[in-house]
């Protein structure tokens, strides 16, 4: 299966639709596509969107990357109808956190110069500012190319699928689907100091001194990503929003809230193409076809989307400061 980064879908389908359909076709698609947006941190968070606390709103609000304070406040309404349309319809109990928010709080999210996208020195520099490889390997494997639905070939990732002398990594997702992949030597350094560590560093190694602890102990397994052993029930692969948990504090850190799986995994078909576009002088079908099969996404069915929203000669000269 194709990568859900890229898949027309909603999560939670069923009840989506049924709210949808109350409005006209053009209200539709707008609903639809601010579902469609939603979907990625609905799955990390396996939860939807009616259920989400102001904080996880929040951050879904910045991801609607509003360019006017008008459209965000849209963003904020319609999200906002929905919650309340599933409370009235029994989907979820409780109060809409959005009822109490202060008047100026969708201006948060605008911003034209919000960053997205990140060339591969920045990548590397953010990856060596973190004091885990727990973590630092799940943002070399998003850049790389590792995904699978519900990061599935993130967290199926394992000590025998490591392959260091070839540089290759053995992948399956959720579906059963397998295929191989040809990782830097970075990639490969960070999957094995994450399998040989047994402590994680809390808060980046930025605690605060009334912490009773400033390490935890980590699973003890041959996965590469690993839950740690506080409270946890998985003790065979990490529970699936662990990945989303994670990029969550570092994009705090950084004060970069679109620093999430989905933009980090662009961020490295932006360097693909950027390596390619150099290389051959174009960016055509073929080389968007390389590209494709890397990130393991369906070509017919994304490129047009992909092409009109980042992935074009554009946005590389751009990012890159091109000529």
């Amino acid at each position: 299966m194709s990568n859900v980064i890229y898949e027309d879908k909603y999560f939670n389908e069923e009840v989506k639709k049924e709210f949808i359909e109350q409005y006209g076709a053009g209200t539709q698609k707008l609903i639809a596509r601010m579902f469609k947006i939603s979907n990625a941190i609905e799955s990390d968070l396996e939860k939807d969107v009616y259920d989400f606390t102001r904080e996880e709103l929040r951050r879904l609000m910045f991801l609607y990357a509003p360019t006017t304070e008008n459209s965000s406040k849209h963003n904020v309404s319609w999200i906002s109808k929905y919650i309340d349309w599933a409370i009235e319809e029994g989907h979820v109990n409780g109060l809409n956190p959005l009822d109490l928010v202060p008047k100026d709080w969708a201006s948060q999210f605008v911003n034209k110069t919000l960053k997205k996208y990140w060339t591969d020195k920045e990548i590397n520099q953010i990856i060596d500012k973190c004091a885990n490889a727990q973590d630092a390997v799940i943002i070399s494997l998003l850049y790389e190319g590792v995904w699978g639905e519900g990061h599935s070939e993130i967290l199926g990732l394992a000590k025998p699928h490591v392959d260091a002398f070839n540089n290759t990594l053995h992948l399956s997702d959720e579906n059963g689907n397998k295929r191989s992949i040809v990782v830097s030597d970075k990639c490969i350094k960070l999957c094995e100091q994450a399998l040989r560590e047994d402590t994680y560093e809390k808060m980046n190694g930025n605690t605060s001194p009334d912490n009773r602890a400033d390490q935890a102990n980590l699973i003890e397994n041959d996965y590469v990503v690993r839950s740690a052993k506080t409270n946890t029930k998985h003790i065979y692969e990490s529970e699936k929003n662990v990945v989303y948990r994670r990029l969550t504090k570092i994009a705090n850190e950084l004060n970069e809230p679109q620093f999430q799986p989905r933009n980090i995994a662009y961020s490295g078909m932006l360097f693909r193409a950027k390596e390619l576009y150099q290389e051959r002088g174009q960016l055509d079908k073929e080389e968007y076809a390389l590209i494709a099969e890397r990130f393991n996404f369906n070509l017919d069915q994304s490129l047009t989307r992909i092409k009109n929203e980042f992935l074009n000669v554009e946005t590389i000269k751009e990012l890159y400061q091109l000529t």
